[in-house]
């Protein structure tokens, strides 16, 4: 009988513990995904260049073969950029908190190995030279949020979706948006850009491959 609870009592200390350190890393991790911290001083901010639409003679929406859905898309310097959040189902894709709903309004959350493949033909993930320029092209690190949000000057519109991480655990929407970039960092940790409601600036971050974020496509024009 002592055995027993002793058994017990160990098995229920090894839940606490594991308990513990799940929380404790997801803490930990999460800093990365808090919005960057204000500036004090003052940044002179160049007005940012215009975004071009694509030629109103050409249809402005992609079509994605694989599932019918539509896709807007701008033209920036050359590269199309999709306007809306990527929101093809495949494996490791999520809706936030598992509901349709977010999905048909923000898109689908994808780890970054499922994003880095999820791109449909002709197009690709883009990597931090490709975001550069976008950034550059909308005023630079400390303007371009604005212009990028939804309702900015760019057409892009960034939805705030927020993030999934590898716990399960949802968080952010509404708050910020967490983009991939294609651009490895080690074998457990990518590149990302953030962009935050109450926030102007976007610059590049690391997080871990196996949390999930959204996804644009790109595509170089011929």
């Amino acid at each position: 009988m002592d055995n027993q609870c002793s058994k017990l009592q160990n098995e229920q200390d090894e839940a606490i513990a594991a308990a513990v350190a799940t929380a404790i890393d997801s803490v930990k991790s999460h800093r990365a995904l808090n919005p960057p911290p204000v500036r004090t001083h003052i940044v002179y901010v160049e007005k940012p260049a215009s975004t071009k639409k694509v030629d109103k003679t050409k249809p402005n929406v992609f079509t994605d073969a694989r599932d019918s859905q539509e896709y807007s898309f701008i033209d920036v310097g050359g590269t199309l950029w999709m306007a809306d959040n990527l929101n093809y189902e495949g494996d490791g894709s999520y809706c936030y908190e598992s509901e349709d709903a977010k999905c048909d309004n923000f898109g689908r959350l994808y780890t970054w190995e499922a994003a880095a493949n999820t791109c449909p033909d002709g197009w690709r993930l883009p990597n931090d030279e490709d975001w550069k320029k976008l950034i550059r092209h909308n005023g630079g690190v400390e303007y371009a949020g604005k212009n990028l949000k939804e309702g900015g000057e760019s057409g892009f519109n960034a939805l705030m979706a927020g993030y999934r991480d590898k716990h399960n655990f949802y968080g952010k929407i509404d708050e910020s948006a967490y983009f991939w970039s294609s651009t490895e960092q080690n074998e457990n940790y990518a590149s990302f850009r953030g962009l935050y409601h109450n926030y102007d600036n976007i610059g590049p971050y690391t997080y871990t491959k196996a949390d999930a974020f959204s996804v644009r496509c790109i595509k170089d024009e011929e």
